[in-house]
């Protein structure tokens, strides 16, 4: 099995195949694509894979809920945690790529704390949201596969901000997962330091993700052991 070996093995594949496509059919003009894709790409599938992973957490662990082992809130938190884990180790992996690239990545190196921090929290907040909501509706967890298809295209994964028309730029900016893709990419990409602006409102919406998904979660928990 190549298990953890998937962390780097999928990213890859999606943005070799989004590589030519854009380069070669669309021509899109832009340095290393393979690796401004990969900057992207990364973060987006750890949080893709764990949101829907998280979603269904507590129906798939319903026996064990019910027998009261351990409290309800560790079913959600410790998908994201073992998803963490494994984004990391696949972007350890990835990094050496990024670091030929421009060596002047390892001078910013440090600063992917604030984006891995901050990204981390905006997951456990949606994770208790939509695992909750689960819980009550089962058509959840296949409505969110249909609407991370949507979220997928409205995030500068493969291209950038400035490559979007101004009237129709507004979609992303309205976007979450913008701002954390941005901030990887300024870092692993383009070798910059963050800039402040970004970080402070980045962390701005991991604490909204957060405070909303765990108050829902503290308000619905009683029930919620009744429904699953």
């Amino acid at each position: 099995k190549l298990g953890i070996w998937w962390a780097v093995i999928t990213p890859l594949i999606l943005a070799v195949s989004i590589n030519f496509i854009f380069t070669k059919v669309f021509k899109i003009n832009i340095p290393n694509y393979t690796l401004f894709v990969l900057s992207g790409i990364i973060p987006w599938i750890f949080f893709s894979n764990t949101l829907l992973e998280a979603t269904n957490s507590f129906t798939i662990q319903a026996s064990i809920l019910k027998q009261a082992i351990f409290p309800p809130g560790l079913v959600p938190l410790s998908t994201v945690l073992a998803n963490f884990l494994n984004f990391l180790i696949g972007f350890a992996i990835i990094l050496p790529l990024f670091i030929i690239l421009e060596l002047k990545v390892v001078m910013v190196l440090l600063f992917l704390i604030f984006p891995l921090a901050s990204h981390f929290i905006f997951i456990i907040g949606l994770s208790f949201l939509f695992s909750c909501w689960n819980a009550f509706s089962k058509d959840v967890s296949h409505l969110l596969s249909i609407g991370l298809m949507i979220w997928f295209w409205i995030t500068p994964i493969f291209y950038s901000l400035k490559m979007l028309p101004i009237p129709y730029r507004w979609i992303c900016l309205l976007n979450p997962m913008s701002y954390y893709v941005i901030l990887y990419r300024q870092i692993l990409y383009k070798a910059e330091i963050p800039a402040l602006p970004i970080l402070g409102l980045s962390f701005l919406i991991a604490l909204i993700s957060f405070f909303i998904g765990y108050s829902v979660f503290l308000k619905e928990e009683a029930e919620l052991l009744k429904r699953i």
